[in-house]
């Protein structure tokens, strides 16, 4: 079975029946854990180079790389014969990218407005609401 998220039970006697995703397998379904460990290897990585690199730069590349990595990820994942693009959960996985970038700093503690607690809430919040949406693509 897929990454793809199961908005609905078919019955139909051509295939099991799999039930309908429940919270915690949708809140599973839409972390991008590949891109998450991605970035906080890269991360770690530019964090701790000497003080002659462009670190920022590095992690905006970076970052972008990763974002880019979760699009065709969670794609290639959610892909499946017969049904449409997955674009919900895709646009949430990339979403959930950001949203766990910013609350790790990465290249946004440039930002002078920039607070860690800010990313903190707002991944707990994003986490915990997204969960709850039901993709409409079957």
């Amino acid at each position: 079975m897929g990454l793809r998220i199961v908005s609905e039970e078919l019955q139909s006697g051509a295939e099991p029946n799999i039930p309908p995703d429940a919270y915690p397998e949708r809140l599973r379904k839409y972390i991008p854990t590949e891109a998450v460990g991605f970035w906080l290897a890269v991360s770690g990585m530019i964090q701790n180079t000497r003080d002659d690199v462009p670190k920022i730069g590095l992690l905006w590349l970076f970052f972008l790389i990763g974002l880019a990595f979760t699009f065709g990820w969670t794609r290639k994942q959610t892909n499946e014969k017969g049904k449409p693009t997955a674009w919900t959960q895709i646009g949430i996985s990339c979403g959930a990218f950001i949203v766990w970038v910013f609350a790790a700093g990465g290249p946004f503690t440039a930002w002078a407005l920039y607070k860690p607690v800010y990313g903190s809430l707002l991944l707990i919040t994003y986490t915990t609401a997204t969960a709850f949406i039901i993709p409409p693509e079957k």
